[in-house]
This record gives structure tokens, C-alpha cells and sequence, in this order.
């Protein structure tokens, strides 16, 4: 159990003002195209591995997961601003992270992983993945702009993007004492057991 919520961390901390590709399934290796599905591509990569060691320990499975090259995946102020000169620019780090109920980010995964319901269309076709979602928590702690980075099908994406866009307010990140815009990559699991 410990490992899992590790992976959910450690997958959360991936937070980057990544450039939404508008896809909903990732490709493979070798068909990827952008920085975000080369980099979900390569969490696959290191999920699966630490999941099927049941003997791996907690440190050897953050140093995998850490060892993700995300490079390429922040888009600079300078890009977005180009794009749009009165967009509010969402940080992808900041001195102190948004944090939920007064906690860090395992809290927030899990918040959703009690309030997914698994669809039952889903669960009739036996539909089982990891939908990730990016999402922005703003400078007031609403979580808003939810999008799916990758998604399984239609009934889990949804029911993705519903808990999430359902988020209690969060304390917003700050920079230099002041409130930001944060930008965060995040997976939602639906395992059928």
C-alpha cells in the first residue's frame, strides 16, 4: 500500500507546465511526439517495472521514477507569453507548492481515489488503465483548466476529470509571498480487482 501511494507522490510531483498534446491515447515509443507522451510513456515504463518487483523498496522505486528524463516538458514564460501576451502563467515550481487539507500531495491522491467511482460500463467491459490529467490549482486554490493528457476511454476520462474538477479548495502555491498559478500532471488508477 505504502508503494502505491508512493507512485501516486511521486507521479503528482511530475508537475510541469507541460505543453497539452490534445491526445487521448499515448503512443508508442518509437510513434511519440511530444515531450508529455514521451514522458507518460517512460512513467509507464517505470511504474510497471516497480510494480511487478514486489521486493523493490521505497527508495530504489523513487530513485526509478526520478531517473524520468522530463527535460523538454516546461514550456519557458517566455513561449507562453508568445502564444498569449495576457495569459497568467501558470508556474510548474515554485517556492511553496499548493497543498491540500493541510497536507502534501499523497493527501490529495488520496482524497480521489475515495471519491472515484468506477463507471459500470467500465467494469461490465472489464476497462482498467491510468488516465492522466493535467490541471491547474490558481491563485485562489480552485483547481481549474482539468484536461486529459491521456486517457483510457470515454467513462474512466470522465470520471477522472469529475473528481478532480471537484476538488476542495487547496492553500495556492506562492512565489516570493505571493499567489500563484500551479501547473500539475497527475494519474488516476482504475484497477479492477
Amino acid at each position: 500500500m505504502r508503494k502505491v501511494y508512493l507512485l501516486m507522490a511521486a507521479a503528482l510531483i511530475v508537475m510541469a507546465g507541460c505543453k497539452n498534446n490534445g491526445s487521448k491515447k499515448a503512443k508508442s515509443a518509437e510513434e511519440a511526439e511530444t515531450p508529455v507522451e514521451n514522458v507518460v510513456n517512460a512513467m509507464d515504463e517505470a511504474i510497471n517495472a516497480i510494480e511487478a518487483d514486489a521486493e523493490m523498496d521505497a527508495k530504489t522505486a523513487l530513485e526509478k521514477l526520478s531517473s524520468v528524463d522530463a527535460s523538454g516538458l516546461v514550456e519557458t514564460p517566455e513561449e507562453m507569453l508568445k502564444k498569449n501576451p495576457n495569459a497568467a502563467i501558470p508556474f510548474s515550481a515554485v517556492e511553496n507548492k499548493p497543498t491540500f487539507n493541510d497536507s502534501d500531495a499523497n493527501e490529495f491522491s488520496k482524497w480521489v481515489s475515495e471519491q472515484v467511482k468506477y463507471p459500470q460500463d467500465a467494469i461490465d467491459q472489464n476497462i482498467q488503465g491510468k488516465v492522466v490529467l493535467q490541471f491547474t490549482v490558481n491563485k485562489e486554490g480552485q483547481v481549474e483548466d482539468v484536461q486529459v493528457v491521456r486517457g483510457v476511454n470515454e467513462a474512466l476520462d470522465n470520471e477522472a476529470v469529475r473528481v478532480v474538477s471537484s476538488s476542495p479548495k487547496w492553500e495556492p502555491g506562492t512565489q516570493n509571498g505571493t499567489p500563484v498559478n500551479v501547473k500539475y500532471t497527475f494519474p488516476v488508477l482504475f484497477r479492477l480487482n
